[in-house]
Protein backbone atom coordinates (compact mmCIF):
# COMPACT_ATOMS: atom_id res chain seq x y z
CA UNK A 1 0.00 0.00 0.00
CA UNK A 2 0.93 3.15 -1.13
CA UNK A 3 0.79 6.70 0.61
CA UNK A 4 1.34 10.34 -0.70
CA UNK A 5 3.28 12.57 0.64
CA UNK A 6 1.11 14.65 3.58
CA UNK A 7 2.39 17.06 6.19
CA UNK A 8 3.61 16.01 9.41
CA UNK A 9 0.97 16.86 12.18
CA UNK A 10 1.44 20.23 13.35
CA UNK A 11 2.12 20.96 17.21
CA UNK A 12 -1.77 22.83 16.90
CA UNK A 13 -3.18 19.61 14.99
CA UNK A 14 -1.33 17.52 18.18
CA UNK A 15 -2.99 19.42 20.36
CA UNK A 16 -6.86 19.03 18.87
CA UNK A 17 -6.35 15.73 18.89
CA UNK A 18 -4.76 15.18 22.63
CA UNK A 19 -8.02 16.98 23.93
CA UNK A 20 -10.17 15.32 21.72
CA UNK A 21 -8.63 11.83 23.56
CA UNK A 22 -9.50 13.94 26.89
CA UNK A 23 -13.54 13.90 25.73
CA UNK A 24 -13.59 10.33 24.75
CA UNK A 25 -11.49 9.00 27.64
CA UNK A 26 -13.84 10.98 29.98
CA UNK A 27 -17.22 9.42 28.79
CA UNK A 28 -15.88 6.44 31.03
CA UNK A 29 -14.90 7.88 33.91
CA UNK A 30 -17.57 7.82 37.01
CA UNK A 31 -15.92 11.73 37.94
CA UNK A 32 -15.36 12.53 41.35
CA UNK A 33 -13.19 15.54 42.21
CA UNK A 34 -11.83 16.19 45.44
CA UNK A 35 -12.98 18.72 47.69
CA UNK A 36 -11.21 21.55 48.35
CA UNK A 37 -8.45 20.78 45.96
CA UNK A 38 -9.39 23.70 43.59
CA UNK A 39 -6.04 24.92 43.17
CA UNK A 40 -4.49 21.47 42.54
CA UNK A 41 -4.99 19.08 39.78
CA UNK A 42 -8.12 16.80 39.64
CA UNK A 43 -8.45 13.43 40.78
CA UNK A 44 -11.02 10.88 39.02
CA UNK A 45 -12.25 8.11 40.73
CA UNK A 46 -12.29 5.47 38.43
CA UNK A 47 -14.19 2.57 38.63
CA UNK A 48 -14.87 2.00 35.10
CA UNK A 49 -13.89 -1.17 33.29
CA UNK A 50 -15.54 -1.18 30.17
CA UNK A 51 -16.00 1.79 27.66
CA UNK A 52 -19.72 2.27 26.40
CA UNK A 53 -17.87 2.65 22.73
CA UNK A 54 -17.79 -1.52 22.60
CA UNK A 55 -18.97 -2.99 20.15
CA UNK A 56 -20.91 -5.63 22.05
CA UNK A 57 -18.20 -8.50 20.99
CA UNK A 58 -18.24 -9.86 24.55
CA UNK A 59 -20.59 -10.36 27.53
CA UNK A 60 -18.98 -8.95 30.73
CA UNK A 61 -20.71 -10.00 34.39
CA UNK A 62 -19.76 -10.22 37.67
CA UNK A 63 -16.92 -13.51 38.44
CA UNK A 64 -18.84 -16.56 39.46
CA UNK A 65 -15.78 -16.36 42.08
CA UNK A 66 -17.10 -14.14 45.14
CA UNK A 67 -13.33 -14.37 45.96
CA UNK A 68 -12.62 -12.67 43.01
CA UNK A 69 -15.27 -9.76 42.72
CA UNK A 70 -14.53 -8.76 46.41
CA UNK A 71 -11.28 -7.69 45.61
CA UNK A 72 -10.98 -4.56 47.56
CA UNK A 73 -8.14 -3.04 45.19
CA UNK A 74 -9.82 -3.89 41.93
CA UNK A 75 -12.84 -5.10 40.38
CA UNK A 76 -13.51 -8.68 39.14
CA UNK A 77 -15.93 -9.33 36.11
CA UNK A 78 -16.29 -12.27 34.04
CA UNK A 79 -15.45 -12.25 30.35
CA UNK A 80 -17.46 -14.28 28.14
CA UNK A 81 -16.88 -14.38 23.89
CA UNK A 82 -20.72 -14.48 22.40
CA UNK A 83 -19.50 -16.57 19.15
CA UNK A 84 -16.64 -18.45 21.23
CA UNK A 85 -18.39 -20.29 24.10
CA UNK A 86 -14.74 -21.85 24.77
CA UNK A 87 -13.25 -18.74 25.90
CA UNK A 88 -14.11 -17.73 29.53
CA UNK A 89 -12.13 -15.54 31.54
CA UNK A 90 -11.77 -13.50 34.66
CA UNK A 91 -10.72 -10.34 34.39
CA UNK A 92 -9.32 -7.75 37.01
CA UNK A 93 -9.84 -3.94 36.63
CA UNK A 94 -8.13 -1.49 38.61
CA UNK A 95 -10.22 1.13 40.93
CA UNK A 96 -8.06 3.98 42.12
CA UNK A 97 -7.54 7.48 41.93
CA UNK A 98 -5.60 8.88 39.07
CA UNK A 99 -5.22 12.74 38.27
CA UNK A 100 -5.98 13.75 34.68
CA UNK A 101 -1.85 13.73 33.69
CA UNK A 102 -1.71 10.43 34.62
CA UNK A 103 -4.77 9.13 32.75
CA UNK A 104 -3.59 11.31 29.45
CA UNK A 105 -0.21 10.76 29.63
CA UNK A 106 1.90 7.87 27.78
CA UNK A 107 1.03 4.33 29.26
CA UNK A 108 -1.30 5.62 31.13
CA UNK A 109 -5.04 5.37 29.29
CA UNK A 110 -4.55 1.41 29.06
CA UNK A 111 -5.94 1.95 33.22
CA UNK A 112 -8.93 3.15 32.25
CA UNK A 113 -11.06 0.35 30.46
CA UNK A 114 -11.18 -1.42 27.83
CA UNK A 115 -11.07 0.01 24.85
CA UNK A 116 -12.75 -0.77 21.42
CA UNK A 117 -9.67 -1.58 19.84
CA UNK A 118 -8.78 -3.98 22.51
CA UNK A 119 -11.69 -5.15 22.15
CA UNK A 120 -12.01 -5.98 18.34
CA UNK A 121 -8.27 -6.93 18.60
CA UNK A 122 -9.07 -9.87 21.18
CA UNK A 123 -12.41 -10.57 19.37
CA UNK A 124 -10.31 -11.05 15.45
CA UNK A 125 -7.49 -13.26 17.41
CA UNK A 126 -10.64 -15.96 18.75
CA UNK A 127 -11.68 -16.21 15.53
CA UNK A 128 -8.76 -16.41 13.65
CA UNK A 129 -6.76 -18.03 16.09
CA UNK A 130 -5.00 -20.62 13.95
CA UNK A 131 -2.54 -17.66 12.94
CA UNK A 132 -0.88 -18.18 15.84
CA UNK A 133 -0.49 -21.65 15.78
CA UNK A 134 3.37 -22.69 17.16
CA UNK A 135 4.22 -19.07 17.10
CA UNK A 136 5.77 -16.74 19.88
CA UNK A 137 3.31 -14.21 20.34
CA UNK A 138 3.58 -10.64 22.46
CA UNK A 139 1.58 -8.16 23.00
CA UNK A 140 2.32 -4.60 22.99
CA UNK A 141 0.69 -1.77 25.40
CA UNK A 142 -1.71 -4.20 26.51
CA UNK A 143 -2.94 -2.12 29.36
CA UNK A 144 -4.50 -3.25 32.51
CA UNK A 145 -6.30 -6.43 30.76
CA UNK A 146 -4.15 -6.94 27.54
CA UNK A 147 -7.09 -9.11 26.66
CA UNK A 148 -6.12 -9.95 22.96
CA UNK A 149 -3.05 -12.08 24.33
CA UNK A 150 -5.21 -13.79 26.84
CA UNK A 151 -7.69 -14.71 24.02
CA UNK A 152 -4.25 -15.93 22.32
CA UNK A 153 -3.29 -18.08 24.94
CA UNK A 154 -6.43 -19.32 26.21
CA UNK A 155 -7.46 -20.77 22.35
CA UNK A 156 -5.03 -20.94 20.39
CA UNK A 157 -1.43 -23.42 20.15
CA UNK A 158 1.07 -20.32 20.25
CA UNK A 159 3.86 -21.55 21.78
CA UNK A 160 4.06 -18.79 24.28
CA UNK A 161 2.25 -15.73 24.92
CA UNK A 162 4.29 -12.28 26.37
CA UNK A 163 1.32 -9.20 28.20
CA UNK A 164 3.74 -5.90 27.71
CA UNK A 165 2.82 -2.63 28.98
CA UNK A 166 4.93 0.25 29.68
CA UNK A 167 3.57 0.86 32.93
CA UNK A 168 4.06 -1.25 35.72
CA UNK A 169 0.78 -0.74 37.89
CA UNK A 170 -0.92 -2.78 34.17
CA UNK A 171 1.36 -4.99 34.45
CA UNK A 172 1.02 -5.96 37.86
CA UNK A 173 -3.01 -6.13 37.40
CA UNK A 174 -2.36 -8.34 34.48
CA UNK A 175 -0.41 -10.92 36.30
CA UNK A 176 -3.01 -10.95 38.96
CA UNK A 177 -5.24 -12.20 36.50
CA UNK A 178 -2.98 -14.97 34.97
CA UNK A 179 -3.11 -15.69 38.50
CA UNK A 180 -5.91 -16.41 39.23
CA UNK A 181 -7.39 -18.12 35.83
CA UNK A 182 -7.13 -21.64 34.81
CA UNK A 183 -3.91 -21.33 32.55
CA UNK A 184 -1.96 -24.21 33.34
CA UNK A 185 -3.38 -26.05 30.03
CA UNK A 186 -2.88 -23.43 27.68
CA UNK A 187 0.27 -22.31 26.33
CA UNK A 188 2.90 -20.35 28.50
CA UNK A 189 2.11 -16.95 29.56
CA UNK A 190 3.80 -14.18 30.96
CA UNK A 191 3.87 -10.38 31.92
CA UNK A 192 6.32 -7.93 32.02
CA UNK A 193 6.96 -3.87 31.57
CA UNK A 194 7.89 -3.03 28.12
CA UNK A 195 8.67 0.78 27.58
CA UNK A 196 9.45 0.99 23.49
CA UNK A 197 11.12 4.49 24.34
CA UNK A 198 13.47 2.59 26.92
CA UNK A 199 15.80 0.64 24.41
CA UNK A 200 17.12 -1.84 27.66
CA UNK A 201 13.69 -2.70 28.32
CA UNK A 202 13.28 -4.95 24.55
CA UNK A 203 17.18 -5.19 23.59
CA UNK A 204 17.21 -8.75 25.17
CA UNK A 205 14.23 -9.88 22.54
CA UNK A 206 15.89 -8.72 19.17
CA UNK A 207 13.78 -10.83 16.33
CA UNK A 208 12.43 -13.31 18.83
CA UNK A 209 8.39 -12.87 18.23
CA UNK A 210 6.52 -14.37 15.60
CA UNK A 211 3.59 -12.46 15.76
CA UNK A 212 3.26 -8.62 17.49
CA UNK A 213 -0.56 -7.62 18.75
CA UNK A 214 -1.12 -3.48 19.31
CA UNK A 215 -4.06 -2.32 19.63
CA UNK A 216 -4.60 1.81 19.93
CA UNK A 217 -0.94 2.85 20.48
CA UNK A 218 -0.96 5.01 18.10
CA UNK A 219 -1.92 8.24 19.08
CA UNK A 220 0.91 9.49 21.11
CA UNK A 221 3.09 11.78 18.85
CA UNK A 222 6.35 11.36 21.29
CA UNK A 223 6.42 7.40 21.37
CA UNK A 224 5.38 6.78 17.79
CA UNK A 225 8.68 6.63 15.95
CA UNK A 226 9.61 4.19 19.10
CA UNK A 227 6.95 1.72 18.42
CA UNK A 228 7.74 1.54 14.80
CA UNK A 229 11.14 1.04 16.14
CA UNK A 230 10.30 -1.36 19.08
CA UNK A 231 8.24 -3.21 16.27
CA UNK A 232 10.79 -3.77 14.41
CA UNK A 233 13.79 -4.81 16.46
CA UNK A 234 11.79 -7.57 18.01
CA UNK A 235 9.55 -9.37 15.18
CA UNK A 236 11.26 -12.46 13.55
CA UNK A 237 11.98 -12.06 9.87
CA UNK A 238 9.13 -12.25 8.17
CA UNK A 239 7.07 -11.69 11.46
CA UNK A 240 3.64 -10.62 11.10
CA UNK A 241 1.96 -7.54 13.46
CA UNK A 242 -1.45 -6.98 14.01
CA UNK A 243 -2.51 -3.91 14.95
CA UNK A 244 -6.23 -2.40 15.31
CA UNK A 245 -6.57 1.51 15.41
CA UNK A 246 -8.83 3.99 14.66
CA UNK A 247 -7.37 6.61 12.04
CA UNK A 248 -8.11 9.67 15.11
CA UNK A 249 -7.54 12.79 12.82
CA UNK A 250 -3.80 11.90 11.08
CA UNK A 251 -2.47 9.79 14.15
CA UNK A 252 -2.84 6.83 11.92
CA UNK A 253 -1.69 7.85 8.71
CA UNK A 254 1.92 9.38 10.74
CA UNK A 255 2.30 5.91 11.73
CA UNK A 256 1.82 3.83 8.04
CA UNK A 257 4.30 6.61 6.65
CA UNK A 258 7.27 5.59 9.26
CA UNK A 259 6.25 2.19 8.53
CA UNK A 260 7.06 2.34 4.63
CA UNK A 261 10.13 0.47 4.00
CA UNK A 262 10.65 -1.07 7.06
CA UNK A 263 7.06 -3.44 6.08
CA UNK A 264 4.80 -4.57 4.13
CA UNK A 265 1.65 -2.91 4.55
CA UNK A 266 -2.02 -3.79 4.30
CA UNK A 267 -4.97 -1.66 5.75
CA UNK A 268 -8.29 -3.08 5.93
CA UNK A 269 -11.30 -1.17 6.63
CA UNK A 270 -13.88 -4.13 6.79
CA UNK A 271 -12.06 -7.12 7.97
CA UNK A 272 -15.02 -8.45 10.31
CA UNK A 273 -18.66 -8.63 9.15
CA UNK A 274 -19.80 -9.09 13.05
CA UNK A 275 -17.60 -6.05 13.82
CA UNK A 276 -18.79 -4.09 10.69
CA UNK A 277 -22.80 -4.34 11.43
CA UNK A 278 -21.95 -3.65 15.01
CA UNK A 279 -20.16 -0.29 13.62
CA UNK A 280 -22.85 0.18 10.67
CA UNK A 281 -25.60 0.00 13.81
CA UNK A 282 -23.18 3.15 15.86
CA UNK A 283 -23.35 5.11 12.92
CA UNK A 284 -26.90 5.76 13.47
CA UNK A 285 -26.06 7.57 17.17
CA UNK A 286 -25.01 11.20 17.03
CA UNK A 287 -23.14 9.97 20.11
CA UNK A 288 -21.12 8.17 18.09
CA UNK A 289 -17.29 9.02 16.48
CA UNK A 290 -16.14 6.35 14.12
CA UNK A 291 -13.34 8.29 13.49
CA UNK A 292 -12.44 8.21 17.43
CA UNK A 293 -13.69 4.77 17.46
CA UNK A 294 -13.91 2.69 14.80
CA UNK A 295 -10.83 0.14 14.73
CA UNK A 296 -9.10 -0.38 11.42
CA UNK A 297 -6.86 -3.74 11.17
CA UNK A 298 -3.30 -3.20 10.27
CA UNK A 299 -1.15 -5.67 9.29
CA UNK A 300 2.63 -5.25 8.60
CA UNK A 301 5.50 -7.54 7.28
CA UNK A 302 9.10 -7.30 8.33
CA UNK A 303 11.17 -6.96 5.49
Amino acid sequence: MEHGEEPSLCAESAKVIARTRWKLLAKVLHKTEKENDESSSHHLVVPTTTSRELYGLFEWAESESKVFWQDNCGQWLQCRSFNHPHFSLNVRFLINQFSIDELTGFNNTGNVCVWPSEEVLAYYCLKNNYVFKEKAVLELGGGMTCLASFAVAKTSDAILVACTDGNPASVENVKRIIEHNNLSSTCPITAQVLDWKNESSFREMESMWDVILCADCLFFDDGREALVDTMQRITTNNGLILIMAPRRGRTLDAFLELCQGKFDIYLDEEFDGDVTLSHQKKLLSSDYNSDHNYPLLVQLRKR
